[in-house]
């Protein structure tokens, strides 16, 4: 079999309208796969289970095709200059031409024939996302893009272009090398994200991801689409890489811009499922099918609605302000008829248990479920938060048998806590549902309910959670103040569990924490007033203790010596004991520095004597002391 020069391929591959064109030596790729598979270990896969199947096929050609040599991988712009013409139904820029798996596919098969030609008896295989191989890996390995922290990208051109490959048992006279990123520590692309998709940077997760939720996900949530910014897919981590904004990229002579760009918003709201077919038939789209792509149209359309009554005129600011807050109130004091038997037993099973409370929920309640973790850490119940997303999907091991798990949803039907729910009750764990539908699924499977059911939401048109998601709060905080007192928990304990800041300085800082970086400024009784000025300029405190030995007789300050010169003029033969206050303001060491505060703003002095046990002169603490602390 002849050898295949590369030039020549790649020119073949130029002269069909691909942007570019690399070639690799077929091998199997062990340690992408082992990478590969670490990422599926950690759930990244979300429910698309065909990646987890014959994994060994996506990085060994060989599994495709026996005996093949090379992998030859070739880049497809999809960029068009036209633009849609609905400013609100919006899809990802690849759905704007004919569909890339067809387009590809039909571009590749005059290169395979070309191969054959120079290649007399080469088998080609041609694969558009559509075999099990890791066409991504391939285009690294033959230099046509490279990893980049949102996905596959060219450091010249961008990332706006799909892949192809095409296996041959044809040997190759010069393979290319592996292009490397030089993303560095832009990270533009992850700040970016919407749904924090690339939080872990270089990797995706797909259960965050909009573009998995709005193509793959055939249960995705009203709610998820609604907060989606496209109908179908997304491409904002694109749209704002600087690689794609600084390089204009060709439109493929190949390409067929679709059709479905001149509808506008009406059409998309007024769409049949002949209509689907029409303008939808020949892009990536039609893979979604007419009933869900409507009803994302619809959850738009309602969105847009309800936008429209948010908007308040400037007048009525201050007015739509409070009624939130009045609604959000009487929501939380109607939390109080719903204070029962469960709410007792409930405290009762977490104060007796012998492990930890688990804390789980999705969405906004995930996010009161954080901060109900935090408090009731800080005030003794050891506690863990789970989002019962990741639950589903191996964060399960957090839960141990002896844990009593708190539940939080607003509806308690979502998938993730329906299916969270068997688990638990297999595992023996102890259950209390924090819901606002007691006939949901959830309240009726926990063994205890604390009921957080709310008339409306605080928004127009009962939208986004706000007087549900302020009564998850407060029955949060109700729970653990209860836990608070039934474990009869100090301000001590709390001392020990807040060492830093101010609060743990008022509750555990004390006055000998303090006076011993100060200089001990004292005189005998018969000091002259020289002396004393002397000691206490030299010190540095406004101030002098008058000692007899080790005991404190009095004590003068500068305000003393100001009114000894306005009492007379001949001041030279007194003497420290002539001048000085006898039995001075002391303070134990032991005491904590905020009751020095209070000793301080009670007797309006800027100075205290410190004394031990035995009444025995230790140092001085001054209220400048106190306010570099953060007292004041």
């Amino acid at each position: 079999m002849n050898m295949l020069q590369s030039d020549k391929v790649k020119a073949k591959a130029l002269e069909l309208g691909f942007m570019q064109c690399g070639i690799a030596p077929a091998h199997a790729l062990r340690e992408q796969q082992a990478l590969f598979e670490q990422a599926l270990a950690e759930g990244y896969q979300a429910d698309m289970h065909f990646l987890e199947r014959e994994v060994d096929q996506r990085f060994n050609p060989e599994s495709l095709l026996e005996g093949c040599e090379s992998v030859v991988v070739v880049t497809w712009s999809y960029l068009t200059d036209a633009q849609p013409a609905s400013d609100h139904y919006r899809t990802a820029r690849y759905t704007w031409v004919e569909d890339y798996h067809q387009a590809v596919k039909r571009q590749l098969q005059p290169l395979a024939d070309f191969v054959q030609q120079e290649c007399p008896g080469a088998q080609c295989r041609i694969t558009v996302d559509s075999s099990r191989i890791s066409e991504k890996q391939w285009a690294v390995q033959s230099g046509v893009g490279c990893y980049g922290k949102n996905g596959l990208i060219h450091n010249e051109s961008g990332s706006f272009f799909v892949l192809g490959v095409l296996l041959t048992t044809a040997r190759v006279d010069h393979y290319d090398s592996p292009q490397k990123s030089d993303c560095g520590d832009c990270d533009i692309c992850v700040k970016s994200c919407p749904a924090h998709a690339l939080d872990v940077p270089f990797r995706v997760d797909a259960r965050k991801c909009f573009a998995y939720q709005t193509v793959e996900n055939k249960s995705v949530r009203d709610s998820v689409l609604e907060d989606s910014p496209l109908l179908f897919g997304c491409d904002i981590c694109q749209e704002r890489c600087p690689r794609n904004k600084k390089n204009i990229q060709k439109v493929l002579k190949m390409s067929k811009t679709s059709v479905f760009l001149r509808l506008q918003n009406r059409d998309f709201e007024n769409l049949t499922k002949e209509g689907f077919k029409t303008y939808f038939g020949e892009t990536a789209i039609a893979r979604r099918t007419y009933p869900r792509f409507y009803h994302a149209i619809e959850i738009k359309r309602e969105k847009s609605r309800n936008f429209e009554i948010l908007t308040t005129e400037k007048s009525n600011i201050l007015q739509c302000a409070g009624r939130v807050l009045k609604e959000e109130a009487e929501a939380v004091e109607g939390l109080i008829q719903y204070l029962n038997q469960d709410f007792e037993e409930s405290v009762r099973l977490i104060l007796n248990s012998k492990g930890r409370l688990i804390v789980t929920g999705i969405g906004k309640s995930a996010i009161i479920g954080q901060k109900i973790v935090a408090t009731l850490n800080s005030t003794g119940t050891p506690a863990v938060f789970m989002h019962a997303a990741d639950a589903v999907h191996g964060d399960l091991g957090i839960i141990q048998p002896h844990d009593v798990v708190l539940c939080i949803s607003k509806s308690g039907n979502t998938p993730e806590i329906t299916q969270l729910t068997p688990f638990l009750k297999q595992n023996g764990n102890k259950m209390i549902a924090m819901v606002g539908n007691m006939s949901s699924f959830l309240a009726q499977s926990a063994d205890y309910v604390l009921n957080c059911s709310v008339l409306k939401e605080a928004t127009p048109n009962n939208l986004a959670p706000t007087s549900s998601s302020t009564a998850q709060l407060a029955m949060g905080d109700a729970l653990a103040t209860a836990l608070i007192v039934e474990r009869g928990f100090t301000p001590q304990d709390f001392a020990k569990l807040h060492p830093g800041g101010s609060l743990g300085k008022r509750l555990t800082m004390k006055v000998k924490d303090l006076y011993k970086f100060n200089d001990k400024p004292a005189v005998a009784p018969d000091a002259s007033i020289q002396e004393v000025i002397l000691e206490i300029s030299g010190k540095c405190l406004g101030v002098t203790a008058v000692l007899d030995g080790e005991k404190l007789v009095g004590a003068i300050t500068d305000g003393d010596l100001r009114r000894m010169l306005q009492k007379s003029a001949d001041y030279a033969q007194l003497t420290a004991k002539e001048v000085m206050t006898k039995s001075p303001k002391t303070i134990h060491e032991e005491t904590l520095a905020a009751d020095a505060v209070n000793y301080m703003n009670t007797n309006s002095i800027t100075n205290l004597f410190v004394v031990d046990a035995d009444n025995r002169y230790l140092g001085v603490i001054h209220i400048h002391d106190l306010i570099r602390e953060g007292f004041y």
